[in-house]
């Protein structure tokens, strides 16, 4: 009985736990695909089952934003073309691509503000306020650390917004 109730114990622990974060799908740069429940910083990643945090949606944002960046990047770098085009379409084509350019910079720019108040409204709101370092455990910042970084946080809002 107590066999039972200790499997069942740990099986209800980490059906939580697996349930509690999200799990990546990504392939290095040898070609083996990983799963993981932390996704990396370079690679690109394919999100399997989404964490319902508030951390994943900021990350989801701006790996969105990358992604419209890469975009704009590669449509406006040079194609082959058999004959050039006239100047008044390649006037048109610079411009149309430059307007392309500062419309994703505004995106950025709007996802940074927003990202930078969302922060400002939780260091602000809690007066202690955990997070996780490299090593995946939790710590809490001291005092001189939380207002250090509302300072940051309020300058990012200043060039920003």
């Amino acid at each position: 009985m107590r066999t039972l109730m200790a499997t069942l114990t740990l099986s209800l622990g980490l059906m939580a736990s697996a349930h509690a974060d999200g799990i990546y799908k990504w392939v290095d740069e040898n070609g083996v695909v990983h799963f993981g429940s932390q996704p990396p910083q370079k690679e690109q990643v394919e999100v399997v089952k989404a964490p319902k945090s508030q951390r994943y949606r900021q990350w989801e944002s701006e790996q969105q934003a990358l992604e419209a960046k890469q975009q704009l990047t590669t449509a406006s770098s040079p194609t082959e073309k058999t004959e050039p085009a006239a100047p008044t379409q390649a006037s048109q084509d610079a411009q149309r691509e430059q307007q392309q350019q500062d419309e994703a910079e505004l995106a950025a720019r709007a996802q940074r503000c927003q990202s930078a108040q969302q922060r400002l409204q939780e260091l602000e709101s809690h007066a202690r306020v955990r997070e996780i370092d490299a090593s995946g455990n939790y710590r809490v910042l001291p005092e001189e650390e939380r207002q250090q970084r509302i300072q940051q946080t309020r300058q990012i809002l200043q060039n920003n917004c």
